[in-house]
């Protein structure tokens, strides 16, 4: 079993922790535009975004729906790539978790940065070994 970490990415910060978490977890990153139809092979699925007009990606809220049944029998998180911190960052995770479905995640700003740096996307990894199957919601 494995980590999938699927991923909407415009400007390659959201594909640039995907990877990283890909690659310390010695799972599998992968655009959103190509996710299997078959999860059984991942024991934990990271959905990662960009936002982008206050929202997450519609493809990525399609294939959560499409998938929520299979999701809540993984240990599932997500993370957003955003512009902002504090409040505003706040919001905008609120929302995502709403619309996903999801409610263990976090954000990041300056993705390429972050990936390059580890640190804090290594304290997300870290945070990954407590979430429990089916602890989605």
């Amino acid at each position: 079993m494995s980590t999938l970490v699927l991923y909407a990415s415009l400007t390659g910060n959201t594909k640039a922790v995907a990877e990283y978490i890909a690659e310390k977890t010695n799972g599998v990153a992968m655009d959103i535009k190509n996710a299997p139809n078959d999860l059984s092979e991942y024991d934990t699925v990271i959905f990662g975004s960009r936002v982008h007009a206050g929202g997450v990606s519609k493809p990525m809220q399609r294939y959560i729906g499409e998938n929520y049944d299979i999701l809540l029998q993984k240990k599932v998180a997500y993370y957003l790539c955003c512009m902002f911190t504090g409040d505003k960052a706040e919001k905008q995770m609120a929302s995502a978790a709403a619309s996903l479905g999801i409610f263990n995640g976090t954000y990041f700003v300056a993705g390429k940065k972050l990936a390059a740096d580890g640190k804090q996307i290594d304290e997300f990894i870290a945070k990954l070994d407590s979430i429990g199957i089916g602890d989605m919601i």
